[in-house]
C-alpha cells in the first residue's frame, strides 16, 4: 500500500485511526510535520488506508449547498465573546451539546503547551478550546473516539480543518444525525516545530518556562490582535499581529505552512461541513456599524442541519445577515490557497541551525512599503478605539 504523497499528504491521520493492523504510525518530518509511515511487516494490504483518505477520495458533504445563509454573529454575553478570538459563536454552539450531555471535539493546549484535539463534556474545560491555535494539531486516535461516542447515541459538535472535517466524515463513511461538522475559514497549517522553536526563543528571552499561550489576544482589539505568552515566573509576553515574529512569518510571509496548504483541494463552495466559522475580517468597511472591535464571526450555514443547530442558539447571540461578496473582501482564503514564500525551503534548512529570531530577520524582513502600511494600520486601529469610546 501507498499513502498520499508528501506534496498533498494533509496529515489528518484518517489512515493512522482505520488502519485495522496497527500498520501505520504518525511519524514527524525535518520540518516538523506528522506523515504515516507503513510498516510492510504488519500490512495486510486492506486498502483502508487509501479509502479514508481526504485527498486520495474527496469527501463531499451531503446537503451542502452553493449559496449557504452567511451571518456576521456575536455571543450576546459580553465574557465569552471577549475571551474568544472573534465572536464567540463556537463556544455558544458548544454550550448548547454539552447542555445536553454531548461531546465536543476541538483542539487545546496539552499541558506541554503542545496542540491536540481532544474530547470535553464538561462546560468547565471549554477555555481550553475556545482559543486559536496556529500550529498543526495532533489528531492522535481522536476519530476512533467519536465513533464511539456516537454509537453510543451522544451528540458531538467537531471543530477542525476542513481536510480534518472531511478526513473524520470519510473514516465514519456514513451519516450520524447526532454528529455536527465544524470547520473554519482555514489559511493552512504551520508547523509545530516552528511554534516549539518560537516559544523556545520567548523561553530563553524571558528565562522562565511558558505558562499560556494566547493567539489572538484582544488587549489592543480584535483588529489589532495580539499574541500574549504568560510565563511561570509570572511574567507575560505582547505585541501585536504587526510585531509579533510568529505572526509575521505566518500571516504576512507564509513561511512555514504545511506543503499541502498551499493546494487545498477543500477552498470555495460548497462547504464538506454542516457550520463554517471565522473572523469576519473586513466588515469595517463593508458593515462600519457592526465593528465594535470586540470580535465578530462570519457564519456559513451549509446543510440544513447546520441551519438547524444555529437556530438553536435564538436568544443568545447577535446575529445579521450578510453577502458572500461581504466576506471575501477580508477573508480570500476561503476561496483560494495563498502561495507559498519563495524562501520556505532556505528557511527550513536553515531551522535547526537559527534561533527564531534570527530566522524571522533573514527570511522574515518586511519591505520599506510594509513597513510603512503597519505603522498606519496601527494609528487608524488606536483612532478608531479613541472615537468608539467618546461615542459611548
Amino acid at each position: 500500500m501507498k499513502t498520499a504523497d508528501r506534496e498533498i499528504c494533509n496529515g489528518c491521520a484518517a489512515c493512522y485511526n482505520i488502519c485495522p493492523q496497527n500498520a501505520i504510525e504518525m511519524k514527524s518530518d525535518s520540518e516538523g510535520f506528522e506523515y504515516p509511515v507503513i510498516n510492510v511487516n504488519k500490512c495486510n494490504e486492506c486498502g483502508f488506508c487509501n479509502k479514508v483518505c481526504p485527498v486520495l477520495r474527496r469527501y463531499s458533504k451531503s446537503g451542502s449547498v452553493d449559496n449557504p445563509k452567511i451571518f456576521a454573529a456575536w455571543s450576546l454575553d459580553e465574557e465569552i465573546r471577549l475571551n474568544s478570538t472573534s465572536g464567540g459563536i463556537f463556544s455558544e454552539l458548544a454550550k448548547l451539546v454539552l447542555a445536553d450531555k454531548g461531546i465536543v471535539v476541538g483542539a487545546i493546549y496539552n499541558k506541554k503547551n503542545e496542540i491536540e484535539h481532544y474530547a470535553i463534556n464538561n462546560v468547565n474545560e471549554l477555555g481550553r478550546l475556545r482559543q486559536s491555535k496556529y500550529a498543526q494539531s495532533s489528531i492522535g486516535l481522536i476519530y476512533i473516539k467519536i465513533k464511539k461516542y456516537l454509537e453510543e447515541g451522544k451528540e458531538v459538535l467537531f471543530c477542525g480543518a476542513p481536510c480534518q472535517n472531511a478526513a473524520l466524515a470519510n473514516y465514519l463513511n456514513k451519516e450520524y444525525d447526532d454528529l455536527i461538522l465544524c470547520d473554519f475559514i482555514c489559511k493552512g497549517v504551520n508547523s509545530p516545530k516552528v511554534y516549539r522553536k518560537y516559544l523556545a526563543m520567548l523561553e530563553n528571552k524571558y528565562k522562565s518556562k511558558v505558562k499560556e499561550v494566547h493567539f489572538k489576544n484582544k488587549t489592543f482589539g480584535w483588529n489589532r490582535f495580539s499574541t500574549k505568552v504568560y510565563f511561570e515566573n509570572g511574567d507575560y509576553y505582547i505585541k501585536d499581529k504587526y510585531d509579533d515574529l510568529f505572526m509575521v512569518g505566518y500571516v504576512e510571509k507564509n513561511l512555514y505552512l504545511r506543503p499541502a496548504c498551499h493546494n487545498c483541494c477543500y477552498k470555495g463552495l460548497p462547504r464538506v461541513t454542516d457550520i463554517t466559522l471565522g473572523d469576519f475580517w473586513g466588515l469595517g468597511k463593508t458593515h462600519p456599524e457592526l465593528d465594535e472591535d470586540k470580535g465578530t464571526s462570519v457564519v456559513f450555514l451549509n446543510t440544513p442541519k447546520g441551519t438547524k443547530f444555529f437556530e438553536r442558539l435564538n436568544g443568545t447571540v447577535f446575529e445579521e445577515e450578510c453577502s458572500i461578496e461581504d466576506v471575501l473582501g477580508g477573508n480570500l482564503c476561503l476561496d483560494a490557497s495563498v502561495p507559498p514564500n519563495k524562501n520556505r525551503q532556505a528557511f527550513f534548512a536553515d531551522l535547526d541551525k537559527l534561533p527564531f529570531d534570527r530566522l524571522i530577520k533573514k527570511y522574515g524582513d518586511r519591505s520599506k512599503k510594509a513597513t510603512v502600511k503597519k505603522f498606519f494600520y496601527r494609528k487608524a486601529s488606536v483612532l478608531k478605539k479613541k472615537l468608539t469610546g467618546l461615542r459611548k
